[in-house]
């Protein structure tokens, strides 16, 4: 239930925050403007552990994943935005154990459920003729549910199951009182440009750096086909970069443009 009560604070403040920093009386008509968008694009993560110990007996690699998500945003004053995300992504860790003649690999695709929230800035700036482009840059808080995952170690593939009992399954690894919810922040920068009258594209670079083990004090692994137990004392920092799709929307302008064509209609009749 705190956890809950948490998430929910993290998402409601951003939205008092905007309502206190944008609905005056003099700054009414930008309540009625949003932009809502897609993006996507490749990432790479390491899984990073605490202690010199468990650095010195697993050597991590980079990761390849993707992901996506769609979007929303709310201008703010002097060119400040609130962006709300959600999504999905392919991610995980790659692990290398070192052993007397050679490294055993072991490299783990975890899906994440995605939501994130930022406090962007945005410049202008003339790097095209005539294209009004505008560098940004943001941060935010990252929130993310372990959802499932699969990988394989040396030779052999294996699943992921979380708190079920071992049953002797050579391909499944056992994974007990895991962090499912993984707790982080964001730090983003990157530029858009318009390609239509509402419409324009974005490309961002954004570091992720997860706070939240993926274990707790108690958690385990069970693995039928080794004798090897996986530390879950460790976090995961992704690079990402994505692309996205925007569309501008204005409700003010949107009935104004209404109530004009009503008025038209009622004049021919």
């Amino acid at each position: 239930m705190i956890r809950l009560f948490l998430i929910s604070l993290a998402f409601l403040l951003p939205s008092i925050f905007y309502k206190a920093l944008a609905q005056s009386p003099k700054d009414g008509p930008q309540v009625q403007k949003f932009s809502l968008g897609v993006k996507a694009g490749p990432s790479v993560t390491w899984g990073t552990y605490p202690d010199k110990e468990l650095r010195d007996q697993f050597k991590t690699r980079p990761k390849i994943g993707v992901g996506g998500a769609f979007f929303i945003s709310f201008p703010l004053k002097k060119e400040y935005s609130y962006v709300a995300e959600a999504g999905y992504a392919l991610g995980g860790r790659k692990v290398a154990i070192p052993s007397s003649n050679s490294e055993r690999i072991h490299n783990a695709t975890y899906q994440f459920a995605t939501m994130s929230m930022a406090l962007r800035k945005a410049f202008d700036v003339k790097l095209f003729k005539n294209v009004p482009t505008k560098l940004f840059f943001n941060v935010g808080p990252n929130i993310q549910y372990w959802v499932n995952g699969k990988g394989k170690f040396g030779p052999v593939d294996y699943k992921i199951k979380f708190d079920v009992p071992p049953d002797g399954d050579l391909y499944t690894v056992y994974i007990q009182d895991a962090n499912r919810w993984l707790f982080g922040f964001d730090v983003g920068v990157g530029g858009d440009a318009p390609i239509g009258r509402r419409q324009k594209i974005r490309l961002e670079l954004r570091a992720t750096f997860g706070q939240t083990y993926l274990g707790k004090k108690n958690s385990s692994t069970s693995y039928a086909t080794l004798s090897w137990e996986e530390s879950l004392k460790t976090n995961l920092k992704t690079l990402s970069f994505t692309g996205a799709y925007t569309l501008d929307f204005d409700r003010r302008a949107m009935k104004m443009g209404k109530s004009t064509k009503d008025k038209m209609i009622k004049k021919r009749r």
